[in-house]
């Protein structure tokens, strides 16, 4: 429908808008289309259309727009789980009376793999609450919030110092599958996961029998492997998962965000200005 349409039209200029209702081959075919010579992103990550086969395609994204918001959500996953609002919740509807004591956040170590926008947030947040921030990148950059940042070839040492590991990466060949069942065996006995990035980068049979095994005291989750979750996963019935559908950044009036910020980006194309967001990627 869509490649059909750009045919008939043939346009400059395709604004992307995804989500799991319209997540098909469609995104990338539109980046072939010759007329095409601005791609924008409505959201930040762009796993759907590469690898790009033009090296002459300006592709721009929205990147930052809701970073803040998804680590609010983020850092009250963390805050419910470790609490225990979430099992309140359920002795409250069973109108239960069992007061239990918690390890609070303060003094506990947060890794974040991955020290972009959302790290740097959630990381701001998390040393508030009295936590110590270890981020995880690629060359070990020192990154402002965090207390120490280490390189993603040590990822594997710093995994079992971590009580709460939350990850915040672009999933690309480097980093599909990235915590497969090896990881989640580095971990501390005891830890709280925490994915709000992309489900790929998640090996979900391994995380499922760590959640089973103990090994994770409870995850929280809003990305998976495939969208929407089935029916049939083991997720749903765990009482240690905490689980929203993809929604951890939507925000009350996240459309007119998007809107907003391409229109500003629309007016430095038709000014000549630098566009804003410009992602620069090797092509195919």
């Amino acid at each position: 429908m869509a490649t059909s349409t750009a045919a008939d039209v043939n346009p400059a200029i395709v604004l992307m808008f995804r989500d799991t209702g319209f997540d098909g081959p469609e995104f990338r075919t539109l980046t072939h289309h010759a007329s095409v010579k601005w791609v924008h992103v409505s959201g930040s990550g762009y796993e759907h259309i590469l690898p790009l086969e033009r090296d002459d395609l300006l592709i721009t994204n929205g990147q930052g727009l809701r970073s803040r918001n998804l680590a609010e959500m983020a850092v009250g996953a963390m805050i419910s789980i470790n609490s225990g609002l979430i099992r309140y919740h359920e002795q409250q509807r069973n109108k239960r009376w069992q007061p239990n004591q918690f390890v609070p956040l303060e003094g506990q170590t947060l890794l974040l793999v991955g020290t972009g926008l959302i790290g740097r947030w959630v990381a701001h947040y998390a040393r508030t609450l009295g936590m110590r921030v270890i981020g995880v990148n690629r060359s070990g950059t020192p990154v402002e919030a965090f207390d120490d940042v280490r390189p993603m070839a040590e990822l594997d040492d710093i995994l079992p110092l971590a009580d709460v590991v939350s990850l915040h990466l672009r999933l690309n060949d480097d980093t599909r599958g990235l915590f497969n069942r090896d990881r989640f065996k580095r971990m501390r006995t005891g830890t709280l996961f925490m994915n709000t990035a992309r489900g790929g980068l998640v090996d979900e049979s391994a995380l499922i029998d760590a959640l089973h095994s103990g090994q994770l005291r409870a995850a929280y989750l809003d990305v998976f492997e495939t969208e929407p979750l089935p029916e049939y996963s083991p997720l749903w019935s765990l009482e240690n998962v905490l689980i929203s559908p993809h929604a951890a950044d939507m925000i009350s009036d996240w459309e007119y965000k998007a809107a907003e910020f391409f229109v500003e980006n629309y007016q430095c194309w038709k000014s000549g200005k630098d566009l804003i967001n410009v992602i620069h990627m090797p092509s195919a």
